[in-house]
């Protein structure tokens, strides 16, 4: 019985070092597999949340309206309202991004989606601002495309996250 107690042990120590000579192995590719999964989550909420927004304004009828229209892969939202509930448009910024804000009458303000990319949001609240207070411009019709910088964006993380994955699947397997 002696001698089982001394098998049992070496093979614990043996099992023990197989395990660690293991994860030290795996180490490595475990990284980039957390790394190439983080990159396909966050290229496909790119892909996903790129959305144009459109503001359109007219007065040409005896009752002035507005509508804000947003939409994205996942679907569109109208909203429309009377012209004489915008008081006015600002700009909320959120570190480098950079929000349009239409701000109402009855305070439930009405939010552009965040604008990442170029666009000059400043002076498109500027553009808004002189249509409200000018009763004689007839029409306004603004866009917030966000689409041509997510887009290629999403699909580069998405390529790079997956072929890091395949890779590290390839290497693993073999």
């Amino acid at each position: 019985m002696g001698t089982e107690k001394g098998s049992r042990k070496s093979r614990r120590r043996d099992t023990s070092f197989q395990l660690e000579g293991v994860s030290v192995n795996l180490k490595e590719p475990f990284l980039v597999t957390v790394l190439g999964v983080f990159m396909v989550v966050r290229g496909g909420m790119f892909f996903l949340n790129p959305q144009l927004a459109t503001l359109e304004c007219d007065r040409l009828q005896s009752l002035a309206m507005c509508k804000l229209v947003v939409s994205s892969l996942r679907g569109e939202t109208v909203t429309p309202f009377p012209l004489d509930r915008l008081e006015k448009a600002t700009v909320q910024k959120h570190g480098k991004s950079n929000q349009l804000v239409l701000l109402t009458s009855d305070d439930e303000n009405l939010y552009f989606p965040m604008n990442n990319s170029f666009s000059f949001t400043e002076s498109k609240a500027s553009q808004i601002n002189e249509f409200v207070q000018d009763p004689k411009a007839k029409s306004l019709k603004l866009e917030q495309d966000s689409r041509w910088f997510a887009y290629p964006l999403g699909a580069s993380l998405i390529m790079l996250g997956s072929l890091s994955l395949w890779f590290t699947l390839k290497d693993f397997l073999d």
